[in-house]
Formats: structure tokens, C-alpha cells, sequence
């Protein structure tokens, strides 16, 4: 929205304000009806920010100047200098309306040679628009972000034109022209019609006319953009003779709730907002925020070539960045404690891992890791109507609800096919009753940065759905 801004601004400062025609207005809504651009910008990491006193704009209502002073936030970027400091917005154009639309391209390839400043009014700029082969478009150099429309975000949105934004743009600049007259609000002087989007990186940077792409290394001093920090849990085992199939991951994780809810409620531990939301797991119908609690997750075995998916060790999880009072609870409480299910039958005892193969495969669920594959199926928080565009955003969607930081995911890969020995197609789950019209997936994730585990998305990440290992 903001490169739109200045393009209209561009075309209608000072004396090309007499130059402004019909034509340009037709260029101008054509462009704004169009999917958001994909930007390409060279690499970059947060520098440090510092605070401005300022006076801000509202010097008709606030005459004087110590009364208009505000503070204002800066939180700059530093450019890498690894390359051309050159931002590309690239819109796609389809051969099919390659006839209409060319000329609305021309008259905004000439137009964009009047921008002056992007961002703040003291940022100046220069453009210069061009239309572009496919073959072109792949060989600009710079990180790729693409646009995506999703409805829950760990991370801000970017506005984006849509239909009716330069008209709308007309509307705020004369409402500025007239703030003098008082008969508007300031509000008035806002734009209003725009859409938001989310931009994530797509791929790894890549150098202008490079052949083939090449990850580029973190570098040490930057920040991890998608660092997590640890999860403490519980780990148990169960004695000898003892599994459980993992097709059955969600009813062994309701009967170490059960379990767990037992020993709270003989207990005087204190949980954030109480063992009904925690250890219970009892939450409003409605909330988009899920509040602090436990999550069950019993692990298949996983790591060899031979390795039979049974599940003979479990978790209890705090949420990330858990202090670690609850899980030690945990695993104070329920050591020895009897699993029972529905009918009161005693299924096992929880031990502590006793096997010497045990620390290997639970450290495939807890270390960190930039790869990670989903053991059992991540059920998505709705119905993909067999469209797998449509799944991808509900995947996004739910690794929002699970608090992970999109920017750190690189690329992702859904499938139905498993990716571990012993894991099968994720129909065979059983999926409590609330979800099972939800899709379920396996799902790859590649991360720009390592996160550590245990890792669960989907609806069903707090009852051992959508469980991942480290790749």
C-alpha cells in the first residue's frame, strides 16, 4: 500500500497535477485490483531502535509546540551489503489478458519515474517500471517474500491495495487539503480501503543471475528471527509388554489427562488459571487464543529403518517459554501412576524411561531442529474441501494457533503419504469426535532456523495429533 501511495503522489505533486487524466486513473484501478505483488528485497536484519520526539500533525487542534511533541518508535532495518540495495514489487500478468493489459502497464512504467520518496517523506526514492519476461522476473537477485492471505498472524500485516483505494486516497488527501474548515474528523485524513496481507520468504536469497540457489548461512550476529524458547515436559515409559499403537496416539493422550487431572485434583499445585484450563485442558468454544496449558503427547517409536511405531514412551509438555515448575510437577505426580481407560481397565504405569534406547528417540522429539516431519497427522483447524491452496492456508492458520513465528518457516510440503517407518495414512487415526470433519495431513516443515521440540500443530497438538521429529 505504501509503494501505491507513492506512485499516486508521484503522478499528482506539484505541476503533474494538471497532468492528471482519466487514463492514469484507469491505470491506477486496474493495478489496485490486482493480486498484491511478490516483493524481492535484499537481505536485511534489525538494527537498533531508538525513540523521536516529534511534533506529529495535528497542529490545528494543538497550537502550540510543546504541546504537540510525541514520541515516535523507530525500528530500523540495515541493508547487508552483499549485493544491489534495490527493491522489486512484481505483479503477475496473465497471457490471456496480456492485450488489455498492456497498455495500463505502459502508463504505469512511465509513471513510476515520478516517485520521490517511499515510506516516511524524508525516504527518498526513485523508480523505474518496467515489464518484465518470465525469464527476467526469475533472475532479479534478493529475497523473495510472497503474499498470503492469512486470517490468523503471529506476525503484523502489510496493507495492500484493493478496489476503491484510489478513490479513497482522493477522499483523505482533500479531507487533509481541508483540515483547516474543522467540519472533519483527523480520522478523516486516514486511509480506509485497503485489504492486509502476510509476507513470508519464499526459498532461500538468491544472487541476481545466479544459476542455481544456494542457501545462505545465518549469520552469527544476526537475531533468529523464529527462535522459540525451550518447552519443558515430563518423559515416561512403559514397563515391558506395554504399547500401544500409534494409530491410537489421541486415546492414550486422554487417558494421561485422565491421569493428570486425578493427581491434580489430590493436589494443592497451583496452575495458571486453574487445573480446569491447564491440566484439564477445559476451554470456551469460540476463543481464538488458546490459554496456557498441558499437552499430551504420547511418541511413536521412530529412528530406525525397522523401527514399529508402537508407542512405549510419552510427554507432558508445558507451553514454550514455561518455566518448568508444572512439568517437574508432573513428573513428580504421575511417576507410578496407572493408566485406565474409558472402562476403568488398567492399560500401564507410567516409569521413568528405563530403556537405553529411550533417551535417543525422545531427543528425536525435543532437540532442535530446522527439519522437522510430522509423526502422527496434523488435523487443520477446518475443511480443505479437497483443495490442497486451501489447505495450505489452514496449515498456516494453525501453525499461528500454535504460536510459532511464521517468518520461520521457510518452506512446508503437505501429503498424505507418512514420512516415518510405522506412521500410516492419516485416516487410520483415530481423531476425537469435535475434529474428525477436520482434514488431516503429514506434514514436512523446513525451518530458517532451528527450534527446539516437542513440536505439535493442529487442532489436535495438546492429545498427540500433528506430533512431529526432528528429520
Amino acid at each position: 500500500m505504501r509503494l501505491f501511495q507513492a506512485l499516486v503522489a508521484g503522478s499528482c505533486t506539484g505541476c503533474r497535477h494538471g497532468e492528471w487524466s482519466e487514463a492514469k486513473a484507469n491505470a491506477y484501478r486496474w493495478l489496485e485490483r490486482r493480486k498484491p505483488p511478490i516483493i524481492i528485497a535484499p537481505r536485511a536484519r534489525p538494527a537498533e531502535g531508538y525513540t523521536l520526539f516529534v511534533p506529529n500533525n495535528d497542529s490545528d487542534t494543538k497550537f502550540k509546540r510543546h504541546e504537540r511533541l510525541t514520541e515516535k518508535a523507530v525500528r530500523p532495518h540495515r541493508i547487508l551489503n552483499d549485493g544491489p540495495a534495490t527493491l522489486h514489487y512484481l505483479w503477475d500478468i496473465a497471457a490471456e489478458e496480456w492485450e488489455q493489459a498492456h497498455p495500463l502497464a505502459k502508463v504505469l512504467e512511465a509513471e513510476a519515474r515520478h516517485l520521490t520518496t517511499l515510506g516516511w517523506g524524508i525516504d527518498q526514492a526513485v523508480a523505474q517500471g518496467r515489464i518484465l519476461t518470465e525469464s527476467e522476473a526469475r533472475a532479479l537477485g534478493g529475497q523473495r517474500w510472497q503474499p498470503w492471505d492469512v486470517p490468523l498472524s503471529s506476525r503484523g500485516k502489510l496493507r495492500v491495495p484493493k478496489s476503491g483505494s484510489l478513490d479513497d486516497l482522493k477522499r483523505a488527501y482533500e479531507a487533509f487539503r481541508n483540515r483547516l474548515s474543522m467540519e472533519l474528523p483527523p480520522g478523516a485524513r486516514e486511509p480506509r480501503v485497503f485489504g492486509t496481507r502476510v509476507y513470508l520468504p519464499v526459498g532461500a536469497p538468491r544472487r541476481a543471475h545466479a544459476a542455481t540457489v544456494s542457501l545462505s548461512p545465518p549469520q552469527k550476529e544476526e537475531k533468529p528471527l523464529g527462535a522459540l524458547p525451550p518447552r519443558p515436559h515430563a518423559a515416561f515409559e512403559l514397563p515391558e509388554g506395554v504399547a500401544f499403537r500409534a494409530q491410537d496416539a489421541a486415546r492414550v493422550a486422554a487417558m494421561l489427562r485422565s491421569l493428570a487431572c486425578r493427581s491434580a485434583e489430590e493436589d494443592t499445585h497451583a496452575f495458571p488459571g486453574g487445573r480446569e484450563v491447564y491440566v484439564a485442558g477445559h476451554v470456551e468454544h469460540g476463543t481464538d487464543v488458546t490459554p496456557a496449558r498441558f499437552s499430551y503427547l504420547p511418541l511413536p517409536s521412530i529412528g530406525h529403518e525397522h523401527a514399529d511405531g508402537m508407542i512405549r514412551r510419552v510427554l507432558i509438555a508445558e507451553p514454550f517459554g514455561g518455566d518448568g515448575v508444572h512439568a517437574r510437577w508432573a513428573q513428580q505426580r504421575l511417576r507410578n501412576g496407572t493408566l485406565r481407560d474409558d472402562h476403568g481397565n488398567e492399560r500401564g504405569v507410567l516409569l521413568d524411561l528405563w530403556r537405553r534406547s529411550s533417551r535417543r528417540v525422545v531427543d528425536l522429539y525435543v532437540r532442535e531442529s530446522q527439519r522437522w516431519h510430522s509423526v502422527t497427522p496434523v488435523v487443520l483447524p477446518g475443511f480443505d474441501d479437497g483443495k490442497y491452496p486451501k489447505a495450505e492456508k489452514l496449515f498456516l492458520k494453525a501453525v499461528a494457533q500454535a504460536g510459532i513465528p511464521m517468518e520461520a518457516i521457510e518452506s512446508f510440503t503437505l501429503r498424505k503419504a507418512p514420512f516415518w517407518p510405522g506412521a500410516t495414512h492419516p485416516r487410520h487415526y483415530f481423531v476425537p469426535a469435535y475434529m474428525r470433519h477436520y482434514s488431516r495431513w503429514h506434514v514436512a516443515i523446513h525451518l530458517w532456523y532451528p527450534i527446539p521440540g516437542p513440536l505439535a500443530l493442529g487442532a489436535g497438538r495438546h492429545v498427540g495429533l500433528g506430533l512431529f521429529a526432528a528429520a
